[in-house]
């Protein structure tokens, strides 16, 4: 009889869980998508230097993260693996505000109707409006940008 423990979705954070920032629950998903990125062989960098985190919820805050880091890997993957495929998180604080930039390369041509990504696929696009409301939620502003290969998510909220 095999033994062995079932491999889930907590496997995922036993991997590697890197201190980043201040709040475990960001580490937690930034981890997360860092080692699924390894396993990819997609070559991330982040940058946390945000240390307030307080004034959101911690479950609006993963949704934002997991979502576009979600997005970021599945269009890295849908790439060529000898293309230049990365992704960057930047997460600081400027005037009292928490600033997000993600920055991905991409392949496959990115569809926007009045300035958001769309996508055609069954069960996709829920995640693009889950990070547009946490950031309207906080009354921030965001924009989606892609050009010459690159995908860029801004918000500041």
């Amino acid at each position: 009889r095999d033994r062995s423990p079932s491999r889930g979705l907590g496997d995922v954070y036993k991997r590697q869980v890197i201190r980043y920032c201040v709040n475990e629950s960001v580490n937690l998903i930034v981890s997360s998508y860092a080692n699924q990125a390894a396993v990819n062989h997609i070559p991330m960098q982040i940058s946390i230097t945000a240390t307030e985190f307080s004034r959101f919820q911690i479950t609006d805050l993963c949704s934002l993260f997991a979502n576009a880091l979600e997005n970021a890997l599945h269009a890295c993957q849908q790439m060529n693996p000898q293309s230049q495929r990365y992704i960057s998180l930047k997460v600081y604080e400027k005037n009292t505000q928490l600033c997000i930039q993600i920055k991905n390369s991409y392949e496959q041509p990115v569809v926007f109707a009045d300035d958001i990504p769309i996508s055609r696929s069954v069960n996709h696009g829920i995640g693009v409006q889950s990070m547009i409301s946490v950031v309207e939620k906080y009354h921030g502003v965001y924009g989606f940008f892609a050009d010459h290969g690159e995908f860029r998510f801004q918000a500041s909220m």
